[in-house]
């Protein structure tokens, strides 16, 4: 355990947070990153790969429930590790955003905080307690929640979003990128846009993406003029379209028709336009 002045306010909003059913926190902890693995051991990496700066974990109830709040830097790098856990959970109204684990959990994500509230005994409260709880915490969890604009461009028809940090679809260079899974007919196709710091990290995207799925030829009828353009195969045989456009990198990666995966592309370059200089 460390103290640390950077968590100073996840401390006070935990000391704050308080219920009917759980009442306050019986006792506060904080974690530096290189301590996190004491308090979830085998979850850490996760976390520090979207920049988690530290872990405050209050505990209520004499122990049967926890409240984890990981301060993620940036809102972006909080909805990014929402994204990664959510799974296919219920929503639930926390925060920016939230979903409750059966009758075990409830996750959400709000400012540049992710916070996860769990029971941790047998004899755990009703789920309505941990709801309780999380809205007594995102209440008091200041600062804005908005994502960059770049990160709406992917078209809305999403079965699910996911915002990944590093190590996209397996590339170690390819990072920032959101990710959305679209059904095309009875075919599925996954959209990755991903956002280089400039254009010319974003050519050398485009490059090895292209040698690597062996990509030829470039893809017509796209809109918004990329600068490049490409189509191939992964090894599992799924088509992949891709094009660059200015720095950013957009994949169409599935087993959708070639029309699907044009119109996927066209709706993504068609809202990055406005936000190209």
């Amino acid at each position: 355990m460390a103290s640390n002045d950077r968590l100073a306010e996840p401390v006070a909003v935990l000391r704050g947070a308080q219920t009917r059913a759980l009442g306050r926190a019986i006792e506060v902890k904080t974690y530096l990153p290189a301590k996190m693995y004491e308090a979830i051991n085998g979850e850490a990496d996760l976390f520090l790969s979207y920049d988690c700066r530290g872990l405050v974990v209050g505990h209520y109830q004499a122990g049967t429930v926890s409240a984890e709040v990981f301060d993620q830097v940036e809102p972006i790098n909080a909805f990014g590790v929402f994204s990664q856990l959510r799974g296919e959970a219920a929503p639930v109204a926390v925060g920016a955003g939230g979903v409750q684990i059966a009758e075990e959990a409830v996750l959400f994500w709000r400012s540049r905080f992710f916070v996860r509230v769990s029971a941790t005994s047998a004899e755990r409260p009703p789920l309505a307690a941990l709801v309780e709880l999380s809205r007594s915490i995102a209440a008091r969890l200041k600062g804005p929640s908005s994502l960059p604009a770049w990160t709406k461009a992917l078209p809305p028809a999403a079965s699910r979003q996911q915002y990944v940090a590093r190590n996209v679809l397996g590339h170690g260079f390819l990072t920032h990128a959101m990710l959305g899974e679209y059904r095309v007919g009875a075919a599925t196709c996954r959209l990755v846009l991903a956002r280089a710091s400039d254009e010319v990290e974003a050519r050398n995207w485009c490059r090895r993406v292209r040698d690597f799925y062996h990509g030829s030829a470039g893809t017509e009828g796209l809109a918004a003029f990329p600068s490049e353009s490409f189509r191939g195969a992964d090894q599992q045989g799924q088509r992949v379209w891709a094009a660059r456009s200015g720095q950013y990198l957009a994949l169409a990666v599935g087993d959708c028709s070639e029309d699907g995966m044009r119109q996927l592309l066209n709706a993504a370059l068609t809202r990055l336009k406005p936000l190209r200089p």
